[in-house]
Order: structure tokens, then C-alpha cells, then sequence
């Protein structure tokens, strides 16, 4: 990931203090970077939404106008407090009514280096009805994005990047060296250790395989993984102990690698694919969102 010169933060205003403009506040100690505080509240207080005898217009105008003061002062505690620190803050607000496309086109006009927003686990018929803003934000959000979860940073901690140097796209093989460059960089700025995570799982070709051929299939699959994990870390320097090579289901293996590594960011990439291929993926990378115990940073080619 490149020099971090400027931080766009989102804050959540239905919540009395946002988790995610602490994080910003530890980040900014290590990182010299400007920073913008971003809040999109949807005005539906206005004279065509309801209709109550005796209220014109001019006093949904007035309630509109004192939620806007609302956040306003709100912004401006948060651009005071961070000058305060010595930082160069700004804020911005908007009354769209998508947040996710608000916060697009708030990336178009600041053009920040990192976008941070915390992330809440979503209920799964929620999940099911509607797409939500985190998931938005991964496929359309054209800089690094870092979802924060409500969780302290181990002082010791590490920084741990998830790769696929087996997938049969050329473009995943940069993602995966930008993934450990940017494990590499981040860990080392904030004094953590870098990590990095594969995961494959082995599926025997053969109908009714014998014992000794599915023992046999088994480690020709470990063995070319492991080829292709030790090509990508050549140019890296990783050490052995920090990687992990797991067998089985993507998700389970890599919560239980982030809790045993006291993981305080998990660095995954994020490709474009046709239909299907986003059905899948997005569905596990919902299932990552949800369960993973620390912060996420999205990464794209």
C-alpha cells in the first residue's frame, strides 16, 4: 500500500460515540496524515414524506434544519478534538439517501489514501433482503478500505495478509504481493508482526478412491500449494514461523489462525469477477466479515 497521506473516516451518527474515530486517532499517532470526517444522515423530514393537519411545510423545513445543526456540531467537536492532537482535520455531510453511494462519491471528491468505517455483524435476514453498505463499499470503493471492528489492538499483535497463489487469475498473483507488501508495511509501522495465511482444501478426483490413493492425491495437492506459497514469499521477507498453510474450509481455518496469532488486522484482496464468481466469493467473504474478530483492510490491484 502507498504513503498514507490523507484518511476519510465515516462515522456512524445513530451511535453516541463511533468505535471507528478512535481507531483513526491510533492510526494518526503513527501516520502523519490529514484526515476528513464524513457523515451521510438521509433527510426524510420533509414536507412530501407526511402530511399532519396544522404542519406546513416551514416547520419540517425547521426539524430538518436542527438535525443538520446536529451533526454539524457534531463534526465539528470531532475536527476540533483531532486539531487539538496537532492533526489537519476537515469534515463534510450530506443527506443522501444511499449510503454507500454517498460515501463513493465523498471518495471521489477527497481522494484519500484510506477510507476507515466501522462494521457492525449484520442479521442473517438482513443479509438475505438487502445488500449491505460494508459489502457495497468492497466492490465499488476505488482506495484501500479498512472496516474496524469494536475490538482493542493487541499491543503485540500482528498483521496478517490471506492469500490464493493458486488462482488462475494472472491479476490475483500481483493482489497476493501486494497483499503481503502491504502485511509487511502496516505490521511494520505499528511495531506488529507480519503474517501470512493460505488455505486449500483437497478435493480427490477419483470416484471411489483406495485409501492409499486419496492419501497419495491428498499430499500431491499439499505439496503443489506449498510450491506455490514458498514461489510467491520468495520476493518477501516473511519469516517461516509467521506462515500458515491450513487444510480444510476457508473461514473456520482462518478465524481460528487470527485468534491464535492475536491478529489486529486481516489484509484481503478484492478482484473483479463476472456473476457467479461474486455469488460465491461474496458470500464467504460475508461470512469473513462477520466472524472475523479483528479489523478488515481491503485491498485492490
Amino acid at each position: 500500500m502507498k504513503i498514507v497521506a490523507s484518511i476519510l473516516v465515516i462515522v456512524d451518527p445513530t451511535v453516541e460515540r463511533d468505535f471507528v474515530i478512535d481507531r483513526a486517532k491510533s492510526i494518526l499517532k503513527i501516520i502523519p496524515a490529514s484526515v476528513r470526517f464524513f457523515i451521510n444522515s438521509s433527510n426524510t423530514l420533509t414536507q412530501h414524506s407526511y402530511a399532519y393537519e396544522g404542519m406546513d411545510g416551514h416547520f419540517f423545513e425547521k426539524q430538518r434544519l436542527l438535525f443538520i445543526e446536529h451533526y454539524s456540531k457534531l463534526l465539528e467537536d470531532l475536527v476540533d478534538e483531532f486539531t487539538d492532537l496537532g492533526i489537519n482535520a476537515t469534515s463534510a455531510f450530506t443527506e443522501e439517501h444511499h449510503l454507500a453511494e454517498s460515501i463513493i462519491a465523498q471518495i471521489k471528491e477527497y481522494q484519500p489514501d484510506l477510507v476507515l468505517k466501522s462494521t457492525h455483524h449484520h442479521h442473517m435476514l438482513r443479509k438475505s433482503l438487502i445488500s449491505n453498505t460494508d459489502w457495497r463499499l468492497i466492490r465499488k470503493s476505488p482506495c484501500p478500505l479498512l472496516l474496524v471492528k469494536s475490538r482493542e489492538w493487541f499491543d503485540n499483535g500482528s498483521v496478517v495478509a490471506s492469500i490464493d497463489p493458486l488462482h488462475n487469475k494472472a491479476a490475483q498473483t500481483k493482489l497476493d504481493h501486494l497483499l503481503i507488501r502491504t502485511a509487511e508495511s502496516v505490521a511494520s509501522q505499528f511495531k506488529q508482526t507480519a503474517r501470512v495465511f493460505h488455505c486449500y482444501f483437497p478435493f480427490v478426483s477419483t470416484m471411489f478412491p483406495t485409501a492409499s490413493e486419496t492419501s497419495e492425491q491428498v499430499e500431491e495437492i499439499r505439496k503443489r500449494h506449498q510450491q506455490k506459497l514458498d514461489e510467491v514469499l520468495a520476493s518477501h521477507s516473511i519469516d517461516p514461523d509467521c506462515v500458515q498453510m491450513s487444510r480444510g474450509d476457508l473461514v473456520p481455518s482462518l478465524i481460528h489462525f487470527l485468534d491464535q496469532s492475536k491478529a489486529n488486522i486481516l489484509v484481503i484482496g478484492a478482484l473483479s469477477r463476472n456473476f457467479l464468481e461474486r455469488a460465491i466469493v461474496g458470500n464467504t467473504a460475508e461470512k469473513i466479515l462477520d466472524d472475523c474478530p479483528c479489523d478488515v483492510l481491503i485491498i485492490k490491484p
